[in-house]
């Protein structure tokens, strides 16, 4: 009788957990549906994402992350290419952090060739763009973008019946 208490009370602990830990996900990862091209091709218009919505816990946004922000109450998906503190700048469509031309993998038919004069970020701003430079509208449109501004970090990207990690999300250097 007492190796099935001990069992039973085993468990009950793992199912503790276990619902712990559903509770903790379904509270802070939210899926969302890509609608647009910004972010081709990279993320799909249909896609789905799973974001993280308290990345800050884990550790802050980094340059190469894909985040989910708001813009004027609208929800967008673009990828982090400055951080606080950052010098950003676009020269002939070129991106120049810090004076050092970063090297992308954006094909030539979705980038956009414009210039973007020099930029200090301050302590709480962060620079975001499309990987669809053509089609997108960010931080060369609206600005840099406030820690308040992003709601979290992609996780995970479906795809039909694939599913592609962070890192296949992630590109630039950290």
């Amino acid at each position: 009788m007492v190796a099935s208490h001990r069992s039973l009370i085993l468990w009950l602990r793992v199912l503790a957990v276990g619902l712990f830990c559903a509770i903790v996900v379904r509270s802070f990862v939210t899926s969302y549906r890509v609608v647009g091209t910004s972010m081709r091709e990279t993320l799909q218009d249909g896609d789905h994402i799973l974001v993280c919505e308290l990345p800050w816990l884990v550790r802050p946004a980094h340059c190469g992350d894909t985040v989910i922000l708001t813009v004027e109450g609208e929800v967008l998906v673009k990828r982090v290419v400055a951080c606080p503190g950052d010098r950003i700048a676009l020269q002939g469509g070129r991106l120049v952090r810090n004076g050092q031309a970063q090297d992308e993998t954006i094909p030539e038919y979705l980038n956009r060739f414009d210039d973007f004069p020099e930029y200090h970020l301050g302590s709480d701003e962060y620079f975001v763009l499309g990987d669809n430079r053509r089609v997108s509208v960010d931080s060369r449109e609206f600005g840099p973008v406030t820690t308040a501004q992003v709601l979290g970090r992609v996780l995970l990207r479906v795809n039909g019946g694939s599913v592609s990690t962070v890192a296949a999300l992630e590109r630039g250097a950290r």
